[in-house]
């Protein structure tokens, strides 16, 4: 019992390990997960890509600002989008599964929102994520715009 005990937190462990990037929003600054604009710009930038990956490439989502779909979420896709009005908004996507994203825009920034999709029962689950300046402008570089 013992050595399985001990392969179970070994297991437990590594699982907890794999992929060890901290979790983006989690423990950024405002100023890494948005970045300035040149000044006086009027309107803020959301970002929104999905990386071209083979898990789900077949599937896509809508992705809504508030109650308005802003994007739909394909497999290599980006769309950049201008707000003018600041203020918080919610960004939502559902299949089987919903996820949400609560984002406070201000003008004069721009924000990255990374669309990913995950293994579900019957349809691939969305996942909504804010990431960091530093990895949104890296990814977002290797998607061409949409035409």
């Amino acid at each position: 019992m013992s050595r399985f005990l001990s392969l179970l937190l070994a297991g437990a462990a590594a699982g907890a390990c794999f992929g060890c990037s901290p979790k983006a929003g989690a423990a950024l600054t405002a100023d890494q997960l948005s970045a300035a604009l040149p000044a006086g710009t009027p309107y803020a930038v959301v970002h929104f890509y999905r990386p071209g990956r083979m898990a789900g490439f077949a599937i896509g989502y809508d992705v809504r600002l508030n109650d308005s779909v802003v994007y739909r979420a394909r497999n290599g896709s980006r769309l950049d989008l201008y707000r003018r009005p600041a203020g918080t908004v919610l960004l939502s996507a559902k299949t089987e599964a919903r996820s949400e994203v609560s984002l406070a825009v201000e003008p004069g920034r721009e924000y990255y929102v990374q669309c990913t999709i995950g293994m579900g029962a019957l349809v691939g689950r969305p996942h909504l994520q804010q990431v960091s300046v530093t990895q949104g402008s890296k990814e977002l570089a290797g998607i061409s715009p949409s035409k």
